[in-house]
């Protein structure tokens, strides 16, 4: 019985979310929306700066009274279970290795820590195509090396579309730097998670993959 209740993701795609400015929100909207039996980890990483004593209030909290998963501060070399959100200790970056989380002070001139690069990077190079780095609202450009090295490595990558967000920089950057496979508003984004895990929950979510690979294209287009 035991066994039932460790969830590995062997098969599954393995998602990674960062945002800046507005991320707060955006978390909490995909936390309420994505199911209870979600087959698949979620990583969330609001990116701060090193040692800020600044810390977004309330986040585990507001996270956990929302959502329909279990959200928890990751524990260094836990293993990485599907159907599970973690969140990054303060002012360390978060990766993983051999399918299990690890946290690092390095590197040293990271203007952030937690990074949303170290954490998209990280998690290509662990699970090559099965990673989906998504990228919301925010600032500057923290996660666009990343979603670029997701996409050397085989992976998916999703912007949130810049008129949507909160903060449109870090979509723009993203669609300018690494042309996302899907560009979609927040609260589509569960559902195009549901179809690229081929779990059946929203009855439109077949449609919302097509019509964000299409908005990618479009957008592609226009910025170059």
């Amino acid at each position: 019985m035991a066994s039932k209740l460790i969830r590995y993701p062997a098969v599954n795609p393995v998602f990674f979310v960062g945002a800046s400015a507005g991320g707060v929100r955006a978390f909490i909207s995909l936390a309420s929306k994505l199911p209870e039996d979600f087959p698949a980890p979620v990583f969330f990483l609001l990116h701060r700066l090193r040692e800020s004593t600044v810390k977004p209030i309330g986040l585990l909290t507001a996270l956990q009274s929302k959502s329909n998963l279990p959200v928890k501060i990751a524990k260094d070399g836990e293993l990485v279970r599907s159907g599970c959100i973690y969140l990054p200790a303060d002012n360390l970056n978060i990766g993983v290795d051999d399918n299990h989380i690890f946290h690092s002070e390095l590197p040293n001139n990271e203007t952030w820590r937690p990074s949303i690069n170290f954490l998209f990077k990280s998690g290509a190079r662990e699970y090559k195509d099965r990673a989906i780095s998504i990228l919301l609202t925010g600032k500057l450009d923290d996660g666009i090396e990343g979603m670029i090295e997701t996409s050397i490595q085989g992976g998916i990558t999703v912007a949130q579309s810049p008129d949507d967000a909160y903060e449109p920089h870090l979509p723009l950057m993203a669609l300018m730097k690494d042309h996302p496979c899907y560009v979609l508003p927040l609260d589509d984004i569960p559902k195009l998670m549901c179809e690229l895990t081929h779990f059946s929950h929203f009855h439109d979510q077949q449609a919302v993959l097509t019509e964000s690979a299409s908005a990618a294209k479009k957008l592609k287009k226009a910025v170059k």
